[in-house]
């Protein structure tokens, strides 16, 4: 996401009666450039979730520093597409006994809902895991590095900026519609990229989800998802090429369905849902 210092953007928590956690939501633009973005942009929705869960977690005691964790599902509804939109003010979350799926819901300073997430991830307990993520990324990154990527230009996937756009234009095979996508890690962070912050080891959620609001905008046009839901099955890799393939178009293109597939192997699977 944009910044590493977990917990900053949500402050003043409190632990209400029936066990959910209330905090509140930084208006500062200047230290988390997303929220210069519509709130219904993917970008803003997914770093919300990011921080706000972050937050929950450690004021919750839940952040053990000695086991990976991971995102594997994660569904939203965003309630505010149109102009004048505003970003959280404040949120209430709750996380289920396993510890590791949680429910959010956040409302703007006039009290008017503006999403409602939820999700769940793994906890990697045994030790070899940095091993097997070595040897997944290395199958990976043993493929060639491409020579030329011809991507998209930023009108065409709604940004305003070459360096925002991960994807080349739509193409079309046997399968079906698909865009590729590439991300380094020398573009997809800041500073380089104006709002995606992260490690740097792999490509984020966000990013994904980022990759299908872009190819979506190839497909339909302009206009933000008033939901979706994901499913995260792999890592993605910085350095080389994937594929955002469109599975299902629900006939009326007001429900997208990707699979995001790297190396010939399905990393994601990641729809989207419009109101118009």
């Amino acid at each position: 996401m944009t910044r590493q210092k977990t917990g900053d953007f949500c402050f003043d928590f409190a632990r209400e009666a029936d066990g959910a956690i209330a905090f509140r939501c930084s208006d500062d633009a200047d230290a988390w450039p997303w929220l210069t973005l519509h709130p219904a942009n993917n970008i803003a929705v997914q770093a919300t979730n990011y921080y706000a869960l972050t937050g929950v977690s450690h004021f919750a005691g839940r952040m053990d520093g000695s086991k990976w964790t991971a995102l594997t599902k994660f569904s939203w509804r965003t309630r505010q597409t149109g102009e004048g939109a505003l970003h959280p003010a404040r949120g209430r979350a709750t996380h289920e006994e396993d510890g590791v799926s949680y429910a959010c819901s956040f409302s703007d300073r006039n009290g008017e809902p503006v999403y409602d997430v939820a999700g769940a991830g793994v906890v990697f307990q045994t030790r070899d895991f940095d091993a097997w993520r070595a040897k997944s990324k290395n199958k990976i990154m043993a493929l060639p590095a491409p020579d030329d990527f011809a991507f998209a230009e930023p009108a065409a996937v709604g940004v305003k900026t070459q360096n925002e756009v991960f994807v080349a234009p739509l193409a079309e095979d046997d399968a079906g519609v698909y865009a590729d996508a590439l991300l380094t890690s020398e573009t997809a962070f800041l500073p380089a990229h104006p709002f995606h912050g992260g490690s740097g080891d792999h490509v984020n959620s966000s990013h994904l989800c980022d990759v299908v609001q872009q190819t979506a905008h190839l497909i339909r046009g302009p206009g933000f998802a008033s939901g979706g839901g994901a499913r995260f099955l792999r890592y993605v890799e910085l350095g080389r090429p994937f594929r955002a393939r469109l599975v299902s178009d629900a006939g009326d293109r007001r429900r997208l369905s990707f699979a995001i597939e790297q190396a010939g192997a399905k990393c994601a699977e990641i729809e989207v849902a419009y109101d118009d």
